[in-house]
């Protein structure tokens, strides 16, 4: 989600996409509503009521490939075709793909020493992406924030390799190397859901020059303390000076302008009991002819359903850095009941930047709602709402305002392995000046996970 607004290299024809050739094989062995009851006996709630699941899909790589247990891999693609039928300053399609795969290496097993061992708390990561297709589609139109979430410069990334040591109880950890801010600053879970830049993470951060969110690492270190279960504090600090030759290591053009100095950046979150404490359970839902609602009286056909949102979550959190370019960032998300569907999560978040001589966005407001089995026969797919305005800076971008975007989106759960979700867009006054009509476009997200 690199959200540099710096002139790209050109690209290059889109090459065919991943996705596109693997679907019909997909939604002929998927059936609708893949939900199967778990066995009674091995599910937590009572064994008189099954526990829906969702299906576990085509297995892991890490399976296929039968590595050892002290080797973690994992595959990911996410292909984002759209096109505006209505706005902008022309009508055309568009594709862009994200192809990521990372590994975690840690010291095999010494059965003589089973636990205790120092190297046991030691682990080796490593991370490459390559996109492939047009990641200049916004522009075109006349926005200024892309409209797919992986409309990053095409080419191929290292993204993280770095050595992390966690503590035996778990309470902190420190990881150091070639690192990232993505996923786990200044962003909230509840936002990867979202298709539009805006919503997949604030912009007024993501959007400074070399700051190091995915796919841009950087030279860093990132402490995470625990001090109780509740309570997670990030520490940072990365050397924006070395972004731009890191991201050109695998020979991409990344479009980053030279960088310097460093950023620190300091993160509480907070997974509040009170939030989270309905949650611990699965959904108590009543299945109702081929669909199901939510159980609120005595039922005939009771049955339990499995949980896809996260859960409850407050954070804020700040940034401090050369230039002098200083933020801060909040977060909530809060479990809401509905009378309509299973489960639901309203969120918000707000952001600004201090220097707007360093920032492009210097403001940032967003939120939506995200809820799950609102579609009676579908108990896992989700329903995805969300607005959000950006603010310009008056002194990078004189003559601009805002941009705004309202995303309406629907992501049909097939397995764990693979979903794909249509959305459609509004960008409000696209470019920031009003000069551009408003935008309406529409999109599918295929996404894959082995």
């Amino acid at each position: 989600m690199a959200r540099w607004r710096h002139s790209l290299p050109e690209v290059s024809r889109l090459r065919p996409p991943l996705a596109l050739p693997l679907l019909s094989l997909l939604l002929a062995s998927a059936a609708p509503g893949a939900a199967q009851p778990s066995d009674p006996a091995a599910s937590p709630p009572s064994a008189s009521v099954p526990l829906l699941k969702l299906e576990p899909g085509w297995g892991s790589l890490h399976q296929t490939l039968g590595l050892p247990a002290w080797v973690d891999l994992e595959l990911e693609v996410l292909a984002e075709p759209m096109g505006n039928p209505a706005g902008g300053l022309v009508r055309e399609a568009s594709w862009i793909q994200q192809t990521k795969l990372a590994v975690t290496l840690r010291v095999p097993n010494d059965p003589a020493h089973p636990v205790g061992r120092e190297w046991d708390r030691w682990s080796m990561r490593m991370a490459i992406a390559s996109f492939n297709g047009d990641p200049l589609y916004a522009q075109r139109l006349g926005a200024v924030l892309p409209l797919q979430e992986v409309a990053n410069p095409v080419g191929l990334w290292l993204t993280r390799a770095s050595l992390q040591r966690r503590s035996d109880d778990d309470r902190w950890s420190l990881e150091a190397g070639l690192v990232s801010m993505s996923p786990d600053l200044f962003s909230t879970p509840i936002e990867d859901y979202y298709v539009h830049d805006a919503l997949n993470g604030a912009p007024v951060l993501f959007s400074i020059p070399n700051f190091p969110v995915f796919p841009v690492a950087a030279p860093g270190a990132l402490l995470v303390l625990r001090p109780t279960p509740a309570s997670t504090l990030r520490l940072a600090s990365f050397d924006l000076a070395a972004t731009n030759s890191v991201a050109g290591l695998l020979g991409t053009a990344s479009g980053l302008p030279p960088g310097r100095g460093w950023t620190h950046q300091l993160q509480w979150s907070y997974a509040a009991p009170w939030l989270n404490r309905p949650l611990a359970a699965p959904i108590s839902a009543c299945r109702e002819g081929t669909g199901l609602r939510l159980r609120r009286s005595t039922c005939s056909k009771p049955v339990q359903v499995e949980r896809q949102l996260p859960g409850g979550l407050l954070q804020l959190a700040a940034y401090a850095g050369t230039g002098p370019n200083r933020g801060v960032y909040g977060s909530a998300t809060v479990p809401v009941a509905l009378p309509w569907g299973l489960d639901h999560r309203l969120w918000a978040a707000a952001a600004a930047g201090l220097d707007t001589a360093a920032n492009p966005t210097p403001s940032y407001i967003g939120g939506g709602l995200v809820s799950q089995g609102v579609l009676p026969g579908r108990p896992f797919d989700l329903l995805i709402l969300g607005v959000a305005r950006t603010g310009f800076s008056p002194i990078t971008s004189p003559g601009l305002s805002h941009e705004g975007v309202v995303e309406l989106g629907y992501q049909v759960q097939i397995n764990q392995s693979f979903n794909l979700q249509p959305s459609l867009q509004w960008i409000l006054n696209p470019g920031g000046a009003g000069r551009v009509p408003g935008v309406f476009a529409a999109g599918l997200q295929l996404g894959f996970s082995f």
